[in-house]
């Protein structure tokens, strides 16, 4: 079986690995402790835009708001909530619901492991549209990695000496579609504690 861009995607019972330009893989992309204040989440039409690379020619950005997988939220002291996103609003729509539930106020960062991954396909920006994978095929030894790799990225444990790496997962790095705020320490020196 093929998906729309002519990558092979298959399933066999046990499996939960996608194909991606013929090499197995659980996640596709992922990003690391993103800032909720950098995504303009009232814009009409939003986006949750990473980046690999910088320089002109190599700089490729993707839009992951409607990509599917797992999330993690954090507050100031570790991990807050864990969630899964597996419908058409994907990661991003999942994440804006949580900026007005219950959870609103309880986090302020987020990680992203995608199972779906950048298409060959770009929108009029030139920002590359995520494909959705119908279906995965499991192989159990990559399955086991990338599982152990997505606990190390979301969870930075202190005894891990060495990071286990996705098989072939790329990170993104967060592209801030809103104005930061930052603060000086003129602002803050006053709430020192002498």
């Amino acid at each position: 079986m093929e998906i729309g861009n002519g990558r092979p995607l298959g399933f066999r019972v046990g499996s939960v690995v996608a194909q991606q330009k013929g090499a197995a893989l659980i996640i596709g992309s992922y990003g690391r402790f993103w800032d909720r204040d950098q995504v303009d989440w009232a814009a009409r039409s939003w986006r949750l835009l990473g980046r690999r690379g910088i320089n002109r020619g190599t700089i490729r950005l993707a839009d992951f708001r409607r990509a599917r997988g797992v999330y993690v939220l954090y507050n100031e002291v570790g991990v807050y909530y864990v969630g899964l996103a597996s419908s058409n609003q994907g990661i991003g729509g999942r994440l804006k619901d949580h900026l007005a539930d219950e959870h609103g106020a309880g986090w302020s960062r987020f990680s992203w492991f995608s199972f779906d991954g950048p298409g060959e396909a770009q929108d009029a920006d030139g920002v590359f549209i995520i494909d959705q994978y119908d279906s995965v095929d499991l192989d159990a030894p990559v399955l086991i990695r990338d599982l152990e790799a997505l606990l190390q990225a979301a969870m930075q444990p202190f005894a891990n000496k060495s990071a286990t790496k996705f098989a072939e997962g790329d990170e993104w790095i967060q592209v801030a579609t809103a104005t930061p705020e930052f603060r000086t320490f003129e602002q803050l020196k006053d709430r020192l504690v002498p």
